[in-house]
């Protein structure tokens, strides 16, 4: 039995949890099919009723997309740096685009209500998203320049998030 322990025990040690999670993924993804490429649109449907298309939502202004889930612990952690520095972002003329995938408008509003956030997201319901833009795993952040064109994907929030609009 002590064995056991002991092969826990290192593996708690030299594989923190972190690993299998994708907070730990490097930030700047640099080899992702989609950089250089123009961002897909959609027409989806938001947490308020309302329905728009997701490029149009950018008007013309860079954009950081963030794929994200109500079940996801990294996603609540980055929604919550979202949140609280929502305003200065788009002071910055950078537009917010949040899509939830594979959950219901009315989980998602739930999710904002019970945890205080003011904000709105796209609801991708079928999931119709997530292969367009190749997504391993949530959050994924997508940062797309005021052409429209994708400059860079991460898993994280980045404090220098103004220079992943450049390649």
């Amino acid at each position: 039995m002590s064995y056991f322990r002991l092969i826990f025990l290192f593996l708690l040690l030299f594989f923190p949890s972190s690993v299998w999670a994708m907070g730990h993924v490097p930030a700047q993804t640099t080899n992702n099919p989609l950089i250089g490429n123009a961002a897909i649109d959609a027409v989806l449907i938001k947490t308020d009723g309302t329905s728009s298309s997701i490029m149009g939502l950018r008007q013309g202004k860079k954009a950081i997309l963030i794929f994200w889930e109500t079940w996801c612990p990294h996603c609540y952690e980055e929604l919550g740096v979202i949140n609280d520095n929502f305003a200065s972002i788009e002071q910055k003329g950078i537009k917010i685009v949040l899509i939830d995938v594979g959950e219901s408008k009315e989980a998602v509003k739930e999710y904002f209500y019970h945890r205080q956030m003011k904000l709105t997201s796209f609801v991708d319901e079928n999931s119709s998203l997530q292969e367009s833009y190749h997504l391993i795993g949530v959050p994924t952040l997508i940062f797309i320049d005021e052409k429209g064109i994708i400059r860079n994907v991460t898993h994280a929030f980045p404090s220098d998030y103004e220079n992943y609009f450049r390649i």
